[in-house]
């Protein structure tokens, strides 16, 4: 599948308005989470075809993703923010209330908050999989974290 394609698909399942603000540090063992990015990214290609071909809408991709994150690697500050964002984009477009152009702009907007906002992060997650898939998405630089 087109990566384009993809980073427009992926932008359009975004966000969770409804996700309750809590912030649990990730605590899964490396040899669990180390590819956790690289197997959301999988899923993500997978559900992209299911909504592609109607079987599923983008609230339901994004639905299973966030089951799938929070499976690898737990709930962490960072990740729940940017699922959250991913889901209410979901919910917007599949409303119809939000087109491919304006969640991309808000996706990027998050994940460049992210990266200005890392650097002093206290109590950083040890590995927010899920917005490192996300910039992975969006061709962003990930963020720096300890492996």
């Amino acid at each position: 599948m087109n990566r384009l394609f993809m980073a427009v698909l992926l932008g359009a399942l975004a966000g969770c308005a409804n996700l309750p603000q809590f912030s649990f540090p990730s605590s899964a063992p490396a040899s669990r989470t180390a590819n956790a990015a690289d197997a959301l990214l999988t899923e993500a290609d997978r559900l992209a075809d299911k909504v592609g071909r109607g079987e599923i809408n983008r609230v339901d991709a994004a639905e299973k993703l966030g089951e799938m994150r929070i499976k690898l690697v737990g709930r962490n500050l960072v990740d729940d923010d940017v699922y959250r964002l991913y889901y209410q984009i979901s919910q917007l477009r599949d409303a119809g209330k939000l087109d491919g152009d304006s969640a991309r702009k808000q996706m990027e907007d998050r994940l460049k908050y992210w990266q200005r906002r890392w650097p002093g992060l206290q109590n950083k997650p040890a590995n927010p999989a899920f917005t490192q898939f996300m910039f992975k998405v969006y061709g962003l630089s990930p963020l720096p974290v300890n492996k």
